[in-house]
């Protein structure tokens, strides 16, 4: 983002870049913790994770306001790259070490 010299578009492709880093983290972990797991724990993950993603969309998408301009945008994607570290994060603290 430093670089970017709050230039907006620069900051789009900023967090652009970061999201599909972070998404490919979350999705190695939500792997990694379903190969962990037994078949109905694995089922429970699934639907977990879909209304995981399910909220996250809705609620990313809201802080896009379509008067707020290129911010809006930003702030929807800021919220986006931060949930999925989070998420990241919670799932591979429930992955077992073995």
């Amino acid at each position: 983002m430093e670089k970017s010299e709050g230039v907006d578009p620069a900051m789009l492709d900023c967090t652009s870049a970061e999201y599909g880093r972070v998404d490919k983290r979350l999705n190695n972990a939500y792997k990694k913790l379903m190969g962990k797991l037994k078949a109905e724990r694995k089922k429970e993950l699934q639907e977990v994770q879909r209304l995981w993603l399910k909220f996250t969309d809705a609620n990313c998408q809201f802080y896009y306001d379509p008067d707020g301009g290129t911010s809006a945008r930003l702030s929807s994607n800021e919220c986006s790259v931060t949930a999925r570290i989070l998420r990241a994060e919670e799932l591979e603290m429930l992955t077992p070490d073995q």
